[in-house]
């Protein structure tokens, strides 16, 4: 997870300076930009017409998500919030296709037990431009893992050795439908809001949570 993270600050960063140079580059020479720019849209229109750039970034989310955990009999539910992003590549005028990951924690029993669910894998999304408005619609396929701690005798914040412990960890396939809507705050920043539920297939003693989630953050275009 920290290499995506690193990986998504790394092009958030390039992307950052690549508009703020063409910026300057266009006050400096106007006219020289405006005869190569239109020189390379006449190259390069059919080409356009397939690829049309790309977007990425970051997101917090929240949300509400629940399972029975059978073995234990326990019943997990509350509140989970995480970090992720996206980066996804514009082909056509309303298709994008790239890749996405996120952790996502559920703290349990205040006594340090979690449930933390790590997914990430092949984006596809439709989107629609409405004046400063793009909702979009899409679905993630890939996969993640869910680690389960569940403390059910002392805590973690002292340095004594726990005797009632159950820490389990099981991969899953992930299916993760989601529906947002960017506000384009200009063409290089949208802020994005999105919903999503997140379904994992695995094992018979997968016992992922299951609930909406809420994401807020900014997508940077070029």
């Amino acid at each position: 997870m920290k290499k995506i993270l690193l990986l998504l600050f790394t092009f958030l960063t390039i992307n950052i300076y690549s508009q703020d140079y063409i910026t300057n580059s266009r006050d400096i020479s106007d006219d020289s930009w405006t005869i190569s720019t239109t020189n390379s849209r006449d190259i390069s229109d059919d080409s356009r017409t397939i690829f049309n750039g790309y977007d990425g970034g970051m997101m917090l989310h929240l949300g509400y998500i629940s399972t029975n955990v059978k073995p234990l009999n326990y019943k997990a539910e509350g509140i989970t919030k995480g970090i992720g992003g996206a980066i996804r590549f514009h082909l056509g005028k309303h298709y994008r296709i790239g890749t996405e990951g996120y952790v996502s924690t559920m703290s349990l029993m205040n006594n340090g037990s979690y449930m933390k669910t790590f997914w990430a894998g092949l984006l596809n999304d439709f989107y629609w431009q409405f004046g400063k408005f793009m909702p979009y619609v899409g679905l993630t396929v890939g996969g993640g893992a869910l680690t389960d701690c569940f403390i059910f005798e002392g805590d973690n914040h002292d340095w004594e050795q726990e005797t009632n412990v159950v820490i389990n960890k099981n991969p899953f396939v992930a299916i993760d439908p989601i529906i947002g809507c960017d506000y384009c705050l200009s063409e290089a920043m949208h802020i994005t809001v999105k919903f999503d539920c997140l379904f994992g297939f695995g094992s018979n003693d997968l016992y992922l949570p299951v609930g909406p989630r809420a994401y807020i953050g900014f997508i940077f275009f070029h």
